[in-house]
């Protein structure tokens, strides 16, 4: 995936508001990550998404505070969030403010997933930066899932927590210690980021309930979206939607063509006039997919396998050998926990 992903610098603001409080000046940090001066002070300055990441990362560093991220959650207004702030606090209720942000999160950080699931009377909702090269990025998990319990707050009240937290990173902290932080159970290295609660969350009435206003806000968004998804090239929305789909088992030609709105033979035909395949495309997502899971996460062979889409193990194998000539185990043994170029 290229280094085009991009967030919008009003997401900054509780980090800054940290750096503010500690007495570290945030413009100086920001040039360090070749974040502009300037989007300190314009909300809606479009930064790189990897720049956004690395900031929170040494800000934590600077600060000696590895819980930056969850503690700056609090601290961000919803209304740096331009359109999408607006639509989610004019939502009538906890679950239209989460569908909201399901819909339009690209809005502000695009090569984004959120995911609104209810099963078995238990929502879940998921996150994680599609690009495997953005890493580490535990701040930014914290930061968002942070972010995302406050707007849940708004509607159940500001004593609620989640039933469990799930990160994909190692824990910097012990379970305790985040228990008494955030109040919530958690778990570390999981396959993606996640906060889990009672589906009946989810009708809790917003205080700022505004339906007129809503809706006009979203049919901006709407269009707005629209016109940044049909700018991307067919390769590019082919690849986010691999990204997407990778473990689970939807990540074939023709259920992907379907994600875009396409037939397999029209995907076939515009990824042919932009000069690669989509199989080129499938192996190069679970090249990099894999690449990540062997370096950075304590995921076994089977797992990363599965995680891939792929049969099973020795189709794994087989696969990352040809790409790369050794075995998956050879990759990690030799650069397991090595330090991550920036994606």
């Amino acid at each position: 995936m290229p280094k085009t992903a991009t967030i919008i610098s009003g997401a900054l603001n509780g980090l800054q508001a940290m750096l503010v409080q500690n007495g570290l000046e945030p413009a100086a940090l920001g040039r360090q990550s070749g974040v502009p001066v300037g989007a300190w002070q314009d909300s809606s300055h479009e930064i790189p998404l990897f720049a956004f990441v690395e900031i929170y990362e040494h800000g934590a560093a600077m600060l000696g505070q590895p819980g930056v991220g969850w503690q700056s959650g609090p601290l961000l207004d919803l209304a740096d969030l331009g359109e999408l702030g607006d639509a989610l606090l004019t939502a009538a209720t906890v679950g239209s403010a989460l569908r909201t942000f399901e819909r339009f999160i690209r809005y502000i950080q695009s090569e984004t997933d959120l995911q609104l699931a209810v099963e078995d009377g238990v929502a879940t909702l998921t996150y994680r930066i599609l690009n495997p090269d953005i890493w580490p990025r535990r701040q930014d998990a914290e930061f968002t899932l942070s972010v995302l319990t406050e707007l849940i707050r708004r509607g159940a009240g500001d004593n609620w927590h989640p039933d469990l937290v799930c990160f994909e990173h190692s824990a910097a902290r012990s379970q305790s210690n985040f228990l008494s932080a955030s109040g919530s159970f958690c778990l570390f290295d999981c396959e993606t980021n996640a906060l889990s609660f009672p589906e009946s969350v989810l009708s809790r009435p917003m205080p700022r309930d505004d339906t007129g206003r809503h809706r006009r806000v979203l049919k901006v968004l709407s269009r707005e979206l629209a016109s940044r998804v049909r700018a991307n090239s067919i390769a590019a929305r082919t690849r986010t939607a691999i990204y997407e789909s990778l473990g689970t088992g939807a990540s074939d030609q023709e259920t992907v063509a379907r994600r875009l709105g396409l037939s397999r033979r029209s995907l076939h035909r515009h990824l042919g006039e932009e000069g690669t395949r989509f199989s080129i495309l499938l192996d190069e997502c679970r090249y990099r997919v894999a690449r990540h899971a062997l370096i950075d996460t304590p995921h076994s062979l089977a797992q990363i396998a599965c995680e891939l889409d792929y049969s099973d193990q020795t189709a794994f194998e087989r696969a990352f050998k040809r790409r790369t000539g050794i075995t998956p185990r050879q990759y990690r043994q030799t650069l397991f926990r090595t330090p991550r170029r920036r994606g």
